[in-house]
Parts: structure tokens; C-alpha cells; sequence
């Protein structure tokens, strides 16, 4: 559920129609070229209830400046400044409220110091039920960053998502302590070498002898396994009731090679990760292999200008895959974080992506580990959305994607997921399946051993009977069943019984072997994901949820084409719509919800 200007301050739905657990504020959505509305939110814990340091930037493309331009719906952006209209343009509720406030004494009549206004407590918008100490959008808007927003998630060191925090550091000298950038190591060794070297900008950091207004906080990929436990295991705390748990992903390689550049996300440092890739991804069938042609004729996505070479044609027989081959030194990979953030309390999550691009034309395919994390998560019912950019619509070619997403990869890349969605679910089912049998063993110990003996002495006595056939049917072999089965869609309750697992199961398998279910791949003109829903319902299993059900997509980083006509975003959201009712009406929809994103909305969880 979104939240906007218009809309009540809280939503009463969260995931799968709980009550929310987490707020998701945008504060800049677009990826370009218009500098004011770039890559920035803010997420909290509801538990947290406002507390200080409650507000976790992720990305700060754009940061101050959103967050005064949503105050400015109930704050004068200027106070003490009267206009033609008596209150320097402010709603009509406002003006009410200072007409009632300009009742009691003011400052002169006393004689006194100037009097601070009675604190505000916004009843709407993205900001309700927070205290604001001052008169004015401007000074609580400073208010917010000073005391409530401890630490900026970094995805990568690119200016859309950077530029806002580097510029607000001057707002930073009157807090009690220094702010956390929060990022994986190479993105903290990006900023501190080109961002706060004395030069692009003042050193402000804590390191190097720099001022102190910021200090580093190292993340490690995956998690670290040292902290927490169990489904909290590998997050790590950044802000109040929110752990984060990062993940390596593409954009695009870079053009320069060593020694004027260091390769800070080689090929080789894929094995920290994910085992070698041998043509198939461990998990999936050999079908859904991604390969790409290590040519150094070719162009790949890039971050940078296209390049005069004729990229090697997407639909071209594939080449041996990169990660057996041996790195190449026309270019390395621009890493990016794909950020789990989890409430702590609720243990609720969402997935927050930096820029990324389809694994099936990377160097380097690293989003289907994140999937596979997702998965889970969705198979148990805790993440509630993804954030994902779709940078450009279907009109841009796969050579001048720099790095990005578009409709169509992007639906191929939620096949994926749904597909390892369907995988988990299944392992869930035959997780309580088994454990419920292993109950029932141990509750009926006597009975079973007495049906074991009786069951042994017919088996031997049918072995007796039929020798004479033996050399007849040793020609004879039994097929093994390889099918990969897909899981049953849709969220199982934690009261399902035995039985019904065990007859859902039997029907899923019936439909399973009949049933094709490798995802095709993205060069499909019309994609189509496993078809959980489909089979399910063909093996007898009734009317199946599709994998993807009570999911947001929330569409970020589109670049605006500044030119006359529909909106990129428009474009971006209605042929995303167009490919989920083509695969509806296939039975095979994924079942998530897709949103764009819009700056100064607000998301529940």
C-alpha cells in the first residue's frame, strides 16, 4: 500500500494484510538527467515508533531538498514572512493555525526572549506522527537529517546516488556524532578516494585526517555469518530496529583496464559467492543457462558511451561462459548492492536494489543469488517488496542499456524468482511433511515395528515367487525421475495437515511430470515463467496462487527522456502490465503488484 500527499498518514495493510512493520519513503525516483529527482529513500521500523536514528537513507541521490519539498504541504518553506495572502503560501489548514497561534503574546509584549513555537505532530503524509520542533519546511527538514536519519545504505559510488549525502555534509557539523556511510568495501574506498579527497570535496570523513563529520561502516557480502541467528543470521544492525544483508550485482563493465584502473568487481571475485558456473545455475535447469560471449570485439552494457564496435547480436549462438574463461582486460565489472532490510521485531524484509542489469547479457550474472535469497524469504512469508529500476522502456536495445533494466528483462528476471519461489515452497512443504511423519513415528513406535515385520514377510514370500522371472526382467530398467518439481504457489498455513500436504504433493507431481517448467529465456518476445499456477490446477490441485502473490514491485531509476509526449515511467508501467495479462491469460502470471515510483510517496510493509 502507497501512501501520498492525499492519502491517510498510515496504511492498515501490510503484507499479505497484516499490519505494516515497515515505511519505505521516496524521496527521488528518477535515474536522470534532471538532478532533482535522482535515487533516495528513507526506511524505518514502525516499532521504532520515531525514535532518534530511527530514519535509514538508502541512496542520497537526492536527499534535503525532497524532504523539505514534502514539508512544505504543512510548513511555510520561509516563517515570519508574510505574503499577499498572509502566510507565505501555506494550505489553508496552516494558515488557521497560525491565525489561532498569533492570539497569544508574542515576544515584544513581555519583553522576554523569542518564544519557540509549540511543537507540530503531522496527522498525514509520510512524515505523520513525527514531533516538528520548528516553523518553517526548511528547518525541519534539517531537523529530520540532524537527529532522526544515523546512516546512509550506499548501493554505488555513482553521482545519482551519492551526489545529495556529499552535498548535505555541510549540515552535518551540529550533530553529536558522525554519520555512517554503510557500503561494501569497494563502495567506501570509491567515496573516500574520489569523493572526500580534499579535492572533489573537503575530506569530512574520520579517516585520513578528515574533519569527522562521517565514518565508514564496511559491509560484507552475504552477510556476516558471525552475527545473529537463525533467519536474523548475516544481518547486521545500521539503524534503529533495521539490520541490512548486502549482495554483489552487475552494472555493466567499464571501459578502462590496469594499471589506470583497479578491477573492483573482477570476474574472478564471483567465487566468494557462487561456485563456478559450468553452462547451468545451480538450482535451475540447464534451460535457463545465461551465457554471453567473452569477445573483446564486442560491446557490452556499459555505464559509459556506447562504444563503435557492433555489439555481438542477443539472439547469436552464445559463446563459453565468462566465468570459465579467463577474465577479460577490455573491461571489469561495475559492481553494485542489491540490500535486504529487515525489522528486526516483525522480521519482515524488503529488497532494495541498486542499479543492476538482466544477468542474461552480463559479463558477470550475479542477481540470481539474490533471487535465490528472495525466494526463501518469500516461500516463508517475509518479503513484501522489491525495488527495482527499470531505467528505460522496451524502445532501448540491449547494446545501449549501460548496465540497465527494461520491461522486457525485467519480467524475465521475476521468472527466475518466481521459478526459485515454486523450488522453495516445495522444500517447505516436504520440510513440515516429513517432520510431521517423523512425529507420527515416534508417537505409534509399536504399531509401525509390527506392520514392518508383517510388510518384510510378504515382500519375501512375493521374492520367492517370482525368481523364475528375474532373467526376463533383468533386460527391464526403471526410468529415474529427474523432473525438477516445481512448489505449490501461494502461502501455506501453518494448520495445513498432514494428509492434504501429502495429496497436494501427489497431485503436484502428476502435473510436474507432464509439465514443462523451465522459464524461458528473456529473448522471448512474449516471456512466460514456470507455470506453477497451470500445473497445480492440471495435477488436481485446485486453484493455485500465483508464485509472486502479495509481492510490490516498486519501479525506480527511470530516466526521464525530457522530451514531449508520454512520460518514460508511463511507458515503463503499462508494457509491465501488458506482459503480467499476457501471462495471466496463459495461467501463468506471476501474481506481484507493479507500482512506479513517485517522490515524496510513501510505501507499507
Amino acid at each position: 500500500m502507497k501512501d501520498g500527499k492525499d492519502e491517510t498518514a498510515r496504511s492498515d495493510t501490510g503484507l499479505h494484510g497484516h499490519r505494516p512493520a515497515l515505511q519505505v519513503i521516496c524521496l527521488g525516483s528518477g535515474g536522470g538527467p534532471s538532478e532533482e529527482d535522482v535515487t533516495g529513500f528513507l526506511v524505518r521500523s514502525i516499532a521504532s515508533d520515531w525514535a532518534k536514528g530511527s530514519l535509514l537513507a538508502v541512496d542520497a541521490g537526492s536527499h534535503l531538498a525532497p524532504i523539505t519539498r514534502i514539508l512544505e504541504r504543512d510548513f511555510p518553506n520561509v516563517s515570519g514572512v508574510k505574503t499577499s495572502e498572509g502566510t507565505n503560501g501555506a494550505t489553508p489548514e496552516l494558515r488557521q493555525s497560525l491565525a489561532r497561534a498569533s492570539l497569544s503574546p508574542s515576544p515584544e509584549d513581555d519583553g522576554g526572549e523569542p518564544v519557540k513555537p509549540e511543537p507540530t505532530v503531522l496527522s498525514s503524509g509520510p512524515f505523520a506522527g513525527l514531533k516538528f520542533p520548528n516553523e518553517s519546511a526548511r528547518a525541519n527538514a534539517l531537523h529530520v537529517i540532524r537527529n532522526y536519519v544515523n546512516t546512509y545504505l550506499i548501493t554505488h559510488p555513482h553521482l545519482d546516488h551519492l551526489s545529495g549525502f556529499a552535498i548535505n555534509t555541510a549540515a552535518f557539523h551540529a550533530t553529536s556524532r558522525p554519520k555512517t556511510l554503510a557500503a561494501l568495501p569497494s563502495t567506501v574506498d570509491a567515496v573516500k578516494q574520489h569523493i572526500f579527497n580534499d579535492v572533489i570535496w573537503p575530506n569530512l570523513s574520520d579517516e585520513d585526517g578528515g574533519v569527522g563529520f562521517v565514518t565508514f561502516q564496511r559491509l560484507k557480502e552475504g552477510g556476516d555469518a558471525m552475527m545473529g541467528e537463525g533467519e536474523g543470521r548475516g544481518y547486521i544492525d545500521v539503524s534503529d530496529g533495521l539490520g541490512v544483508k548486502a549482495f554483489k550485482v552487475s552494472h555493466g563493465v567499464c571501459t578502462k583496464s590496469p594499471p589506470s584502473h583497479h578491477h573492483r568487481g573482477s570476474i574472478a571475485g564471483i567465487s566468494e559467492l557462487q561456485p563456478p558456473y559450468n553452462g547451468s545455475m545451480h538450482g535451475e535447469p540447464a534451460g535457463m543457462a545465461r551465457t554471453v560471449s567473452m569477445s573483446q570485439n564486442s560491446v557490452y552494457s556499459t555505464p559509459g558511451t556506447p562504444g563503435i564496435q557492433p555489439r555481438q547480436s542477443f539472439y547469436a549462438p552464445q559463446q563459453p561462459s565468462p566465468r570459465m574463461s579467463a577474465v577479460d582486460a577490455s573491461g571489469c565489472v561495475v559492481d553494485s548492492t542489491a540490500f535486504f532490510v529487515r525489522d528486526t521485531e516483525s522480521h519482515r524484509e524488503v529488497l532494495i536494489f541498486g542499479d543492476v542489469e538482466p544477468d542474461s547479457i552480463s559479463l558477470s550474472p550475479r542477481t540470481h543469488a539474490v533471487w535465490k535469497e528472495a525466494a526463501h524469504k518469500i516461500a516463508h512469508g517475509l518479503l513484501g517488496g522489491i525495488f527495482i529500476e527499470s531505467s528505460y522502456d522496451d524502445s532501448q536495445a540491449d547494446a545501449f542499456l549501460f548496465g540497465h533494466l527494461n520491461p522486457r528483462h525485467l519480467i524475465a528476471e521475476l521468472q527466475t524468482l518466481a521459478y526459485l519461489v515454486n523450488q522453495a515452497k516445495h522444500a517447505l512443504i516436504q520440510e513440515k511433511s516429513a517432520k510431521k511423519r517423523k512425529r507420527s513415528g515416534a508417537n505409534g513406535s509399536d504399531v509401525v515395528a509390527r506392520h514392518a515385520i508383517a510388510e518384510n514377510d510378504r515382500k519375501r514370500s512375493r521374492s520367492l515367487a517370482t525368481r523364475g522371472n528375474l532373467t526376463r526382467d533383468r533386460r527391464r530398467s526403471s526410468v529415474p525421475d529427474h523432473s525438477m518439481l516445481d512448489a505449490l504457489p501461494g502461502q501455506l498455513s501453518t494448520e495445513t495437515s498432514t494428509e492434504s500436504l501429502d495429496q497436494i504433493q501427489s497431485a503436484h507431481v502428476e502435473a510436474s511430470l507432464s509439465a514443462n517448467h523451465e522459464p524461458v529465456s528473456p529473448k522471448a518476445v512474449h516471456p512466460r515463467p514456470p507455470p506453477s499456477a497451470a500445473a497445480a490446477n492440471a495435477g488436481g490441485g485446485g486453484v493455485a496462487e500465483p508464485p509472486l502473490a502479495g509481492i510490490k514491485i516498486i519501479i525506480i531509476h527511470i530516466k526521464d527522456t525530457m522530451k514531449d509526449g508520454p512520460h518514460v515511467r508511463d511507458n515503463v508501467l503499462a508494457q509491465l502490465r501488458d506482459y503480467e495479462t499476457q501471462l495471466q491469460s496463459q495461467g501463468q502470471g506471476l501474481g506481484c503488484e507493479f507500482l512506479v515510483s513517485r517522490s515524496g510517496e510513501s510505501y507499507w510493509f
